[in-house]
């Protein structure tokens, strides 16, 4: 008797994958209370679009969906802002799950970050969306709790977002008011991502739990930290120290939840190092002194694109380095 073969799983498991969803859910609240049910429904919708694209190229390949596609989808909703429409929310999961992912093999096969390629594909086509229109927090104790979006009060759109005036050598804030308000997410900026303290709760359980690199997050912020601190010592313009770069602007949730993803990231300690010296290099470049905003965006995805190299460079170095220790040995 000839037996059919085993249905295929819709869904895989991935212990690594939950982790760093449990880790995004604090972000994900901090999207709710600050912008309001709207940035949740955001979430969910992604979710839904990456599984479904997904879904189309696992089963032609006779493979299951994995949990990734989760992380990837709900990363790609809150670096957006609460504004963003459906649209353009849709166009970058779809271009991020099946441009940068699937047309590539699948889970384990893409050179890039899926999130980080995704915002910068809509980010490039629809900069209005993306740099032009923010909301503001919520204040009160229960912040948007009880709104579906801050976006639909009076006077809701703002020009630009606090971190645009620090670029642009304007304090809108004294300083502790403004370390307070980068710290608790108090802040106009993208869904949820404005609080470097909820960023903080899943970055740290991420770094306790080894599921992101420690030493990809270790060599990026104190790179960043640094060389922000010593330019600011030099006098030089726009840069207003460590404290405000690594709390403002995503910069954390950055360092925590992209730059360490597993499979566009480089594989070996030295590359690691030297990948997270570079992003935080191109980071201070990008985001101080070019027309853009996004400067970690820009330089995880250049990150990306040296990972390889510097996995073969060491690589080599240490297989050149075995082979002189067994000539000098003979």
């Amino acid at each position: 008797m000839v037996q059919g073969k085993a249905p295929v799983k819709i869904l895989v498991k991935q212990l690594m994958m939950r982790r760093v969803l449990l880790a995004l859910l604090p972000c994900v609240a901090g999207g709710v209370y600050f912008f309001g049910w709207r940035s949740l429904f955001m979430v969910v919708w992604a979710g839904m679009v990456g599984f479904i694209v997904e879904l189309i190229f696992t089963r032609r390949r006779s493979e299951p969906v994995t949990e990734a596609v989760f992380v990837t989808t709900t990363i790609s909703a809150i670096i957006m802002p609460p504004t963003v429409p459906i649209h353009v929310l849709t166009i970058g999961v779809v271009f991020a799950v099946m441009f940068t992912k699937e047309i590539f093999g699948g889970f384990g096969r893409n050179i890039f970050n899926p999130a980080m390629a995704g915002r910068c594909f809509v980010y490039v086509c629809f900069p209005v969306a993306l740099t032009a229109t923010w909301a503001p927090v919520a204040q009160g104790s229960l912040g948007a709790l009880n709104k579906w979006t801050t976006a639909s009060t009076t006077d809701a759109i703002t020009g630009a977002t606090p971190m645009a005036f620090l670029k642009a050598g304007k304090l809108v804030l004294k300083r502790n008011a403004l370390y307070q308000a980068l710290l608790l997410g108090r802040i106009s900026g993208t869904m949820g991502v404005t609080g470097a303290l909820l960023i903080l709760v899943g970055g740290i359980y991420l770094f306790y739990t080894k599921t992101a690199s420690r030493t990809i997050i270790l060599s990026l912020v104190t790179t960043y930290a640094v060389l922000n601190q010593v330019l600011y010592w030099l006098g030089v313009e726009p840069l207003l120290g460590a404290v405000p770069a690594v709390l403002g602007g995503g910069f954390l949730f950055g360092a925590f939840f992209m730059a360490t993803d597993p499979i566009s990231a480089p594989k070996t300690e030295p590359a690691r190092i030297i990948y997270g010296i570079i992003i935080g290099i191109f980071t201070t470049i990008i985001r101080n002194f070019s027309i853009f905003n996004g400067g970690l965006m820009f330089s995880i995805l250049i990150g990306n694109m040296f990972a390889p190299i510097l996995d073969y460079a060491v690589r080599s170095y240490k297989r050149k380095s075995r082979q002189v220790g067994i000539k000098e040995a003979v």
